[in-house]
């Protein structure tokens, strides 16, 4: 799906996605590496223990349609007005694009220049998350990855 007609099909959804994973959940304690990125280890640990924080997938709306990680919202790093919707009260925010660092290193400095306290960069990507076989949700989520 191109990605103009991808955020096409998700403006009338935007507004009911929720912002954050498990709001009743505590905050996880993240260790990050060079004070920016967490490894999926982590993220993963936090999903399955109902932590509370918010995951954005910086990649293009056509990418987070097809999959992604439960719960991500779409918010391209090319896009960032759109962070005006994540709240910056100390709420962990997690990042992550396929480059594995780039884009959602993108997304991270934009909330850092807005200060927000808690941010980081899912350090290997989703497709090391994939790799892993953690969970993954989206139209193509269950279907196997190119044949090489």
């Amino acid at each position: 799906m191109a990605p103009l007609r991808a955020e096409r099909v998700l403006q009338p959804h935007l507004a009911r996605l929720p912002l954050l994973r498990h709001p009743e959940g505590k905050p996880p304690e993240f260790t990050l590496r060079d004070g920016r990125f967490v490894s999926a280890e982590q993220v993963k640990r936090a999903l399955d223990a109902g932590q509370r924080f918010i995951i954005i997938d910086a990649r293009s709306p056509s990418d987070w349609l097809q999959s992604r990680i439960p719960g991500a919202l779409p918010i391209p790093y090319y896009d960032v007005a759109k962070l005006e919707r994540i709240p910056n009260d100390g709420t962990w925010v997690v990042a992550y694009c396929a480059c594995p660092h780039h884009a959602s290193g993108e997304v991270v400095d934009a909330l850092r220049r807005r200060n927000y306290p808690h941010t980081a960069v899912l350090d290997e990507g989703i497709l090391f998350w994939r790799q892993q076989g953690y969970p993954l949700e989206g139209e193509a989520a269950g279907k196997p990855g190119p044949q090489r």
